[in-house]
């Protein structure tokens, strides 16, 4: 019952109503246990008070906000239901009676059953998350249909009744419009603040967040170590899919309404994936981007990224030198690097033509030099009718580079490239920290310095380098790429997916991205995505589609049958197809079927043939990336390789 002062100070605080017990409260209001005079049943009243506010107008909105919700609160299922409100002002309150909420305790106790509840005990499986998900999703895009939001989403305020999940404390429920009242808790909130259906879906991906995951919301969007090994863990990542779009920091790139999560839930529930719809939509962040992503990781197996000049009009020093003097040359370069810029790789040949004219025009002009570094380099981009980069084709834009801005950023990234090939890591990374002393305000110079350090063990530096970046240039993809790099090599694979993402995001015809995406699936243990990853890297790098389909096809059915082990030795078989080539991939299988010697005889063979190639890639280059040899790091064959290559003069102290 009421304790004496409270009777003294209100009286009858809700009519018909006989108050029980206190059973919650906030900085608003309290919750009591209420049993109606007339029919015996329980219900929950809120009684929300007058004092707890600063003035009158926010006290006010939050009546009115009642008012509103009132009028829909039964007109859906998800939605929790009043039954009545009312107000005394005199005793400074206002009230309103709701459903009660499922018992959690017992009957001499009661407790009202919430989600915070069932996640004391731990995570709760996918199937019960999508319910859940759902059941939300239906109330929130019901509400803001009817212009309001909810501002508090979170496990505490989601109850339960007759067994469904509800939305509860919805006295904090207000007009969308009104963004000038400040509520919510901290974890939930999205970075732009509450009062808006976006800051809703926000505090709702968190929510799924901590149900499917079982930890804390402000470990997002990091997932549990131990995820691989879990026997849902496919159904896990398909719904922190959703979980990523719904928190994603930006507003332009989260979901615009809750209807679109519901979809995608549905999706989830019906046994698809939502990762290869967002994939096949290649959503693309049109109008914001700055300028095009960069060459990345993929040129020189991942090391070198190509030097992109400075948009026209910005102050300072030019990046990549003077106007000609011809007037026809820097009409030609200017076409092709707003071209280029643009990142519209159906007209990076007529670029590459403009480039090469301007030159014809003026062979001492460095910008299209500079510009042709760009588009050589550019690996990740499949550009049909564009000459191949190969080694000697980089060598000679280096030397001419060097030859006419020896200073200049790009020259030093060029000649990054060049260390490179010569197998000179120690050069290389000593060229591409001169660049960006060279040029400290140029983006390309930080990403490239970032892409050695992280290649050869130096992820938190790397990271650095990339927050330069990343303020430098925020649209380029290649930056997010990086990104994902840096937590790969540290094995942090669903924080590197979250990264990743958001390079797809700006940029969906990148197939390097979606090379280390299928990469980081296939380390977390999901082939089938993994598979679904490699299958669109291969298309967007030029492969057939029709035959990449079928050999993709292929492996799904020895993976359904023969399960992962079967894959390998299935692999295998087909390597021996090809006895004088692949042995890189060869020393990958044998390392997955667990032949560790044999794994080493096929990367040493590798190494023998390094200086035969024609073209510059050469995936040695990422022995310390790729996880596949981290159980070698200690083998003395395996350390003497990476002597050999001349890791052991870039990798960290403690690592050599």
């Amino acid at each position: 019952m009421l304790d004496s002062g409270s009777i003294q100070m209100v009286g009858q605080i809700v009519p018909d109503y006989e108050l029980l017990r206190r059973i919650g409260g906030g900085a608003y209001g309290e919750v009591w246990l209420a049993r109606s005079k007339a029919t015996g049943i329980l219900r929950a009243a809120k009684i929300v008070w007058r004092h707890t506010f600063d003035d009158d107008r926010p006290f006010q909105r939050e009546f009115e906000g009642i008012q509103r919700f009132e009028r829909i609160s039964r007109e859906h299922p998800s939605q929790l239901s009043l039954f009545h409100i009312g107000r005394n002002d005199g005793a400074g309150y206002f009230y309103y009676v709701m459903e009660l909420a499922d018992n959690f305790g017992t009957a001499a106790d009661y407790v009202p059953y919430t989600l915070r509840a069932d996640l004391g005990k731990g995570r709760l499986l996918p199937s019960r998350v999508l319910e859940i998900g759902l059941a939300l999703a239906e109330a929130l895009s019901h509400l803001h249909q009817n212009g309001l939001v909810h501002r508090d989403v979170k496990p505490s305020n989601v109850i339960f009744v007759n067994g469904r999940p509800k939305l509860a404390d919805i006295g904090l429920v207000t007009d969308a419009s009104d963004t000038r009242s400040i509520v919510g808790t901290e974890g939930y909130l999205a970075p732009e603040g509450p009062g808006t259906p976006q800051a809703d879906i926000f505090a709702l991906g968190k929510v799924l967040y901590e149900a499917v995951t079982g930890l804390d919301r402000r470990s997002f969007p990091e997932l549990p170590q131990e995820l691989k090994d879990w026997p849902d863990a496919a159904h896990v990542l398909e719904i922190n899919e959703v979980i990523l779009r719904s928190c994603d920091p930006s507003v332009a790139q989260r979901y615009a309404a809750c209807d679109q999560i519901r979809a995608d839930l549905d999706l989830i529930q019906s046994g698809q994936s939502v990762r290869r719809k967002r994939t096949r939509q290649q959503h693309w962040a049109a109008g914001k981007r700055i300028g095009a992503g960069l060459g990345s990781a993929a040129v020189i197996a991942g090391l070198i990224v190509a030097a992109w000049p400075r948009q026209p009009g910005r102050s300072g020093p030019s990046s990549d030198g003077p106007d000609s003097t011809n007037l026809e040359a820097t009409a030609h370069c200017d076409k092709a690097m707003n071209t280029v810029r643009g990142d519209n790789p159906a007209e990076f040949l007529t670029a590459y033509s403009n480039f090469t004219k301007a030159i014809s025009l003026d062979p001492n002009f460095v910008r299209p030099y500079v510009g042709l570094l760009e588009l050589e380099t550019r690996e990740d981009v499949y550009i049909p009718g564009l000459p191949d980069a190969t080694s000697e084709n980089l060598r000679q834009m280096a030397r001419r580079l060097e030859q006419l801005a020896p200073n200049l950023g790009a020259t030093h990234i060029a000649k990054a490239v060049v260390s490179c090939l010569d197998w000179d890591f120690a050069e290389g990374l000593n060229q591409a920290t001169e660049a960006t002393k060279a040029d400290p305000t140029y983006e390309a110079c930080h990403t490239c310095r970032a892409s050695f350090l992280y290649c050869f063990g130096w992820p938190e530096e790397a990271r650095k380098e990339l927050e330069i970046s990343k303020k430098l240039a925020r649209s380029k993809a290649v930056v997010y790429r990086c990104l994902g790099q840096v937590e790969f090599v540290e094995r942090h694979y669903i924080k590197a997916i979250y990264w990743y993402k958001i390079a797809m995001d700006w940029e969906s015809h990148h197939w390097a991205t979606f090379r280390y995406m299928g990469q980081a699936y296939e380390a977390l243990g999901d082939y089938t995505n993994a598979f679904y990853y490699f299958e669109r890297a291969d298309i967007l790098a030029g492969a057939d589609e029709v035959e990449t389909k079928k050999e993709y096809a292929a492996a799904r059915r020895v993976l359904d049958t023969r399960g992962i082990d079967g894959y390998w030795q299935n692999q295998w078989l087909e390597t021996e197809k090809y006895p004088d080539r692949d042995f890189h991939h060869k020393a990958i299988v044998q390392i997955h079927l667990g032949h560790t010697n044999d794994a080493l005889n096929w990367l040493e063979k590798e190494c023998e043939t390094r200086a035969s190639r024609k073209y510059p890639e050469s995936p040695l280059m990422f022995l310390w990336f790729d996880e596949y040899w981290d159980g070698l790091h200690d083998n003395p064959r395996f350390r003497k390789l990476l002597d050999e290559l001349g890791y052991t003069k870039v990798l960290p102290p403690r690592n050599r």
